[in-house]
């Protein structure tokens, strides 16, 4: 049911590669995803011709080619071995190096079952994003904000799907830029790099008179070779089909059950699972290797009276934005945080804090996961404890590989997330100054673009509210049902 969401919010060509473990039925997901797809390739993960998981990489290698989404689903657990080597969807997905949608519905076990599959993910260097089934439940504890929530009953209702799916979801997960024709040598978008290649697919050549692509939302998806759908807690989302021969027929693509070269080297050894067949997850460093906690005499930051000024001139004005046009947003922004708390925590990560982000948290403890207010174009301010959470999720990363000051260190202070596994952090390092910067799993971390303060990117945030002007020349804000939305513009 997530696939069919996500297909019937997007514009451009989508492809479902569907990994199954029974024959092919016609169930309701089934039918709602033939309503919105391009192609639905169908490969069966048992049987002695059992796919190799390069024969899955080479068949989305094949599929981007022609489609702007390509979706790749299956009703295994994260860890389960499949196919001849035993490889299991968290193998795949790092092959493939894709962004992962975990679904879940809200039972009363969800968020801790939804929580160990985020905690898998994590540890092999993966984002994810989470899609709920159903109303109900208290997901709020999750690590990360809900991506999307799909009513139960949906499935049931075609039309609905049609006209509301797009509703239901972030706008990370739709993806609308141009569409990608058949016959194209690359996916819609600038220029898409495939999975495993440092080579980039040349763009398809376009009017010079079109007007510039938009993007409504969290990341340009108009350049995403792959989404995982693993479904965790609920089972229905994508249906199985039984052959062991797959074919895209209105792509010229056909896979026999040989091999596909791979776009990737294979799989390293200590990321695949035993021949055994039982699967075994990397072993996990604590944080603390790498990042000390209360570590020596550490003096809390304190803002003078000027940056507090200036912080909270800037608030004020988002404040009275959204209470005019973002009513809905305007309520997700949380009450300020005591500075004993903000204290405590700077002592507890053995990081002094850049004075602005202490005044900013003392006018706001980070934002509600729902409706939530988002500093352009996609990250949701952060409260305390997550603050810290995301900072001890990454350090414990960092601590069970190369240590790489480019990619995370333990005096970067997360203070945004997106929905996607990124965020927005704070230089704290010496000479870092409090600059702002960008985090992505599969990127690391980078300054270039972003400025250098938290109290210059909520003067930025604040103009572009009041003056309906793209922040950064790119972000520009959108109001839809009282929520705000950054719509994202592509370069000409």
């Amino acid at each position: 049911m997530a696939a069919a969401a996500i297909s019937a919010a997007s514009t451009v060509r989508v492809a479902v590669l569907h990994i199954a473990e029974r024959r092919h039925d016609d169930s309701a997901p089934r039918r709602l995803l033939s309503d919105n797809l391009a192609t639905y390739v169908e490969v069966h993960a048992g049987g002695v011709d059992a796919p190799r998981s390069d024969d899955l990489v080479g068949i989305t290698q094949a599929l981007a080619r022609t489609h702007g989404l390509i979706l790749v689903g299956a009703a295994h657990g994260l860890l389960v071995p499949l196919g001849r080597g035993g490889w299991t969807l968290a193998d795949l997905a790092w092959a493939l190096r894709a962004p992962v949608v975990v679904v879940t519905d809200s039972g009363p076990d969800s968020t801790n079952h939804t929580t160990l599959a985020l905690d898998a993910l994590t540890s092999r260097g993966l984002s994810a994003s989470v899609v709920a089934i159903g109303d109900g439940g208290d997901l709020t504890e999750l690590p990360v904000g809900l991506a999307g929530r799909i009513p139960a009953g949906a499935v049931d209702q075609p039309e609905l799907f049609r006209t509301e799916a797009a509703n239901w979801l972030d706008p990370v997960l739709k993806a609308t830029g141009g569409r990608a024709v058949a016959g194209d040598d690359s996916p819609s978008g600038p220029a898409a790099a495939m999975p495993g290649s440092n080579d980039a697919v040349p763009a398809a050549r376009r009017d010079q008179d079109a007007p510039p692509s938009t993007v409504i939302g969290k990341r340009l998806l108009i350049v995403l070779l792959a989404v995982f759908l693993l479904l965790v807690l609920l089972l229905c989302a994508v249906t199985t089909f039984g052959s062991d021969r797959a074919s895209v027929n209105d792509a010229g693509v056909s896979v026999d059950s040989g091999p596909v070269p791979s776009v990737r080297q294979p799989v390293p050894s200590y990321r695949t699972v035993p021949d055994t067949g039982h699967a075994k997850a990397p072993s996990r460093p604590s944080a603390a290797a790498v990042c000390p906690q209360h570590a020596g005499t550490l003096v809390a930051a304190e803002p003078d009276a000027a940056t507090t000024a200036r912080v909270n001139a800037a608030w004020k004005r988002i404040e009275k934005w959204l209470a005019a046009h973002a009513p809905r947003t305007r309520a997700s922004l949380r009450p300020a945080a005591p500075p004993e708390r903000i204290a405590a925590l700077q002592a507890r990560m053995s990081v002094p804090f850049p004075p602005d982000l202490v005044a900013s948290l003392r006018r706001h403890d980070g934002v509600a996961a729902v409706d939530s207010f988002d500093l352009p174009p996609f990250y949701r301010p952060l409260p305390l404890d997550q603050i810290v959470a995301d900072w001890e999720v990454n350090c414990s990363v960092l601590a069970g590989g190369p240590q790489d000051d480019d990619w995370w260190h333990r005096a970067f202070v997360p203070f945004a997330t997106a929905s996607d596994g990124g965020c927005l952090l704070v230089d704290q390092r010496p000479g870092g100054h409090g600059r702002v910067g960008e985090f992505y799993p599969e990127d690391g971390t980078g300054f270039d673009r972003w400025p250098a303060s938290i109290a210059e990117l909520l003067e930025g945030a604040a103009r572009s509210l009041e003056t309906g002007n793209a922040y950064m020349q790119r972000y520009r804000p959108a109001v839809k049902a009282g929520q705000l939305e950054w719509t994202i513009e592509a370069p000409r």
